[in-house]
């Protein structure tokens, strides 16, 4: 089971800078204000919950964030339909509008930029730097951590799928920190008083 564990994530890490490369030749426009303000609140309801942490790494000051968005590599492993899926956890909650809008905007990968207001420090790392550090598979952890000291681990973000009314959200974030550390989450959003609130959210992976 650890062997198949460990296989997973570096298997994980590896889907997930290839799907950004693939998705890369495709719509390459900014990403609006809002959905950094959603990124905000997906963070800052993990870091409460302590979910980007590992007991080596349980007082980071850093975030490490890839700097393209991505997807549900497992889905996509797996075969998985991801907007099923989706629907049957966030239940009659979900809007199909946001279903559609989340993977309307996630069947191609798009930059992200230093426009995060978060609480801790951030950098965000390219791609090609992730695939250098992990050549060696999970090798690769160590050296992550010498370049990035005091960090959490590796963040990813999807797009962020809104209804027509832009005040319900829908974000995919996978954070890992080791062989056996890191998670998939999806997280549903709503806009109260002008501020973005996690409604509910589920695991689709964890190792």
């Amino acid at each position: 089971m650890k062997f198949f564990l460990t296989a997973l994530i570096s298997t994980l890490l590896s889907a997930q800078v290839v799907s950004a490369r693939s998705q890369q030749a495709g719509d390459q426009s900014g990403i609006p204000a809002e959905e950094y303000a959603i990124y905000a609140a997906v963070i800052d309801n993990m870091l409460a919950n302590d979910e980007v942490s590992s007991d080596s790494q349980s007082k980071g000051k850093l975030l490490v964030i890839e700097d393209r968005t991505v997807n549900n590599s497992f889905a996509a492993i797996t075969r998985e339909d991801e907007g099923k899926r989706v629907k049957q956890e966030f239940s009659s909650i979900i809007s199909q509008e946001t279903v559609d809008d989340y993977m309307a905007k996630n069947a191609k990968s798009h930059q992200l930029t230093k426009s995060f207001d978060l609480k801790l420090k951030y950098t965000l790392i390219p791609k090609e730097k992730i695939e250098q550090i992990f050549k060696n598979g999970l090798d690769g952890w160590g050296e992550f951590y010498m370049q990035f000291p005091g960090s959490f681990g590796l963040i990813a973000l999807s797009r962020a799928g809104l209804n027509s009314s832009g005040n319900q959200a829908l974000v995919y974030i996978s954070h890992s920190c080791g062989g056996l550390c890191g998670t998939g989450h999806y997280m549903l959003l709503v806009k109260k008083e002008q501020r973005w609130v996690v409604q509910k959210k589920f695991m689709a992976w964890i190792s």
